[in-house]
């Protein structure tokens, strides 16, 4: 139903590759650190043989051998400790140097994903820019993976940019109150802004900014206190949504109306019910502009349920029979997967 595509032709497989690139960047850098741990081993436990040393002094020398820092023996050396030293520095600087050139390689090969990233990123279009990755952030990339809907991250905190990344999303590790991150983020040519930040003042300040880069772009900001609601909206907010609010009213539903909030969790949040709530555009060439609720039989030709329509910015619940439908006017219907694909046929939308 969703006009937008995914921003990865096929995400299990290419999922699965950076999944496998990742473990295989982990065993070579296990297999680094082995190799050289164990020459080191070698080398400490030679000394302490031959020239009966003790482990730090023993230790020293190779460390030493192998850095080949030139600080002299730590104790004049056998004939047999000579030779012994001489095969530490060999074998020392031959790992040395194949160690080094696999740390560059990984190097080059980890700014080649970030610069695969930022290319990626700046093919974006018609997509959601998700300033911060709190858990409300999550939770809303975790909806736009569910539905294919491409988007990208924008995160201050580097621990939780790093998450995202290993997530394999598309991250910008920056402040969202920066227009230059929001123009690396393509503003101009986002469907939408999701501001996910518990500071209001921080929100307010990423609105401001992206009704100036864009000013056709619908933001939706989260507001931690319900005063800032009314500045959320006057700075360019479409919506306002105050998280305490909406879970002391689902609190209260869920005890007066259990029922109704059961049945509100399998439409919206249930994958394994096939029962959805969704929205649909009417363009003006659509075959149902012009004709009335009932004419339109869209409940026998589709089977899906329509529960309300916004007409010209009027949100009209429960329309009539009489109720004639117009161009530009927004659907929002109940039904299956497939009931739904058939009412976006009616309306003349084409299946991703």
């Amino acid at each position: 139903m969703s006009p937008h595509k995914s921003f990865v032709d096929s995400p299990k497989s290419a999922a699965r590759l950076k999944r496998l690139h990742k473990r295989n960047i982990t065993r070579r850098l296990l297999r680094d650190i082995g190799a050289v741990a164990v020459l080191v081993l070698i080398g400490t436990c030679g000394f302490m043989v031959i020239e009966h040393w003790r482990v730090l002094d023993a230790l020293f020398m190779t460390v030493i051998t192998l850095t080949t820092v030139g600080y002299g023996e730590v104790r004049p050396l056998t004939d047999t400790g000579k030779i012994f030293a001489m095969f530490v520095i060999f074998a020392g600087a031959s790992t040395v140097v194949y160690v080094l050139g696999d740390m560059v390689e990984l190097f080059v090969s980890f700014n080649f994903e970030l610069r695969r990233m930022k290319e990626q990123i700046a093919k974006l279009s018609d997509h959601y820019i998700v300033c911060g990755w709190g858990r409300t952030g999550q939770e809303v990339t975790e909806h736009f993976m569910v539905k294919k809907i491409p988007f990208v991250v924008v995160e201050a905190d580097p621990v939780l940019a790093r998450r995202a990344r290993d997530a394999e999303l598309l991250v910008i590790e920056g402040d969202a109150t920066s227009d230059d991150i929001l123009l690396q983020a393509q503003i101009k040519t986002a469907a939408g802004v999701i501001c996910c930040l518990p500071d209001d003042a921080a929100n307010t300040f990423i609105v401001l900014s992206a009704k100036e880069l864009n000013s056709n772009v619908t933001i939706v900001s989260r507001a931690a206190n319900p005063g800032s609601e009314s500045k959320l909206r006057r700075a360019g907010a479409s919506m306002v949504i105050s998280p305490y609010v909406i879970a002391g009213r689902r609190m209260a539903t869920a005890v007066t109306h259990p029922l109704v909030t059961e049945f509100l969790d399998v439409v919206m949040h249930a994958p394994e019910y096939d029962l959805r709530i969704d929205q649909v555009n009417l363009g003006a060439n659509c075959l149902l502009v012009g004709k009335s609720l009932k004419d339109a039989n869209i409940k026998q030709q589709s089977g899906a349920m329509i529960l309300a329509l916004n007409q010209s910015g009027k949100l009209i619940t429960n329309p009539l029979p009489d109720q004639v439908f117009c161009s530009g006017d927004i659907l929002i219907a109940l039904g299956t997967e497939e009931e739904l694909k058939k009412l976006a046929a009616l309306a003349g939308i084409r299946p991703d």
